[in-house]
């Protein structure tokens, strides 16, 4: 996937943004999606986490200072509203979960290890049992069987560590779409997962966050300004997630 870079006066548009709005309102459950932000015609801008085949993957990327606190922020307050989502998260520093009570978070090698281990087990006993009956082509998250999502902070850091991840990651990205799960990875621009997990990823959609890198035209991009590209298209739109509530790390 290539993303056109945005015009100036794209980014100037996205100076001011509204206060994000209820986080109840923010997971469409019937499209799969989650509202992230706004473009900057007005419109919102949303993230796909599942269709009607299963669960999709996204990466995100950004520098240090890019606004990528502010977004997971968005997206772990909406998954918890729905209460048809269970938010997994592996940082192994810390700092995006250090204020959230997650039931299910690793900031240690040992803890990482294990958390994947268990989300592999995850995917593939329900793979086993079926998603939705017959089929999978009508996959809806129930709270009896609920969405998971595993967010994976400095990934190819993570993968560095402990080749027991990676095998698990493998067979994850294999099958995280008929298992219920959506598979979420962040790191800084260029840095790639190889493997399946690699590929799995460059599918699915991607955020680049474009704060802390080159002006366009004069005009710098604020954090939490980024190019959404969805799956399996090649141009991405810019949008700009909400502010920080009070107390999250930008």
């Amino acid at each position: 996937m290539e993303s056109q870079q945005p015009a100036a006066a794209q980014l100037a548009a996205l100076r001011t943004m509204p206060n994000r709005p209820s986080t109840a309102t923010l997971l469409d459950t019937k499209e799969g999606t989650v509202a992230i932000g706004r473009h900057a015609d007005g419109s919102d801008a949303t993230l796909e986490l599942f269709s009607p085949e299963g669960p999709v993957c996204a990466a995100i990327t950004g520098r240090p200072g890019s606004g990528i606190g502010a977004l997971l922020d968005t997206l772990w307050d909406a998954e918890e509203a729905s209460g048809l989502v269970e938010s997994w998260v592996v940082d192994l520093d810390g700092t995006h979960i250090a204020n959230r009570p997650l039931t299910h978070r690793a900031d240690t090698v040992a803890r990482a290890a294990e958390l994947v281990a268990e989300a592999s087990a995850l995917v593939l006993d329900r793979w086993h049992k079926g998603l939705s009956g017959a089929g999978y082509e009508e996959y809806r998250p129930t709270a009896e069987r609920k969405l998971a999502t595993l967010t994976l902070v400095g990934v190819t850091g993570l993968l560095e560590q402990d080749k027991r991840i990676q095998a698990h990651l493998e067979t994850i990205a294999r099958w995280a779409a008929l298992g219920g799960l959506h598979l979420r990875t962040v790191d800084r621009p260029g840095r790639w997962a190889s493997g399946a997990l690699g590929r799995s990823m460059r599918d699915g959609s991607l955020i680049e966050l474009l704060a802390g890198g080159p002006a366009i035209d004069g005009e710098q991009a604020l954090p939490g300004t980024g190019l959404l590209t969805q799956p399996f298209v090649e141009q991405g739109e810019l949008f700009r997630t909400w502010p920080p509530m009070p107390g999250a790390t930008p």
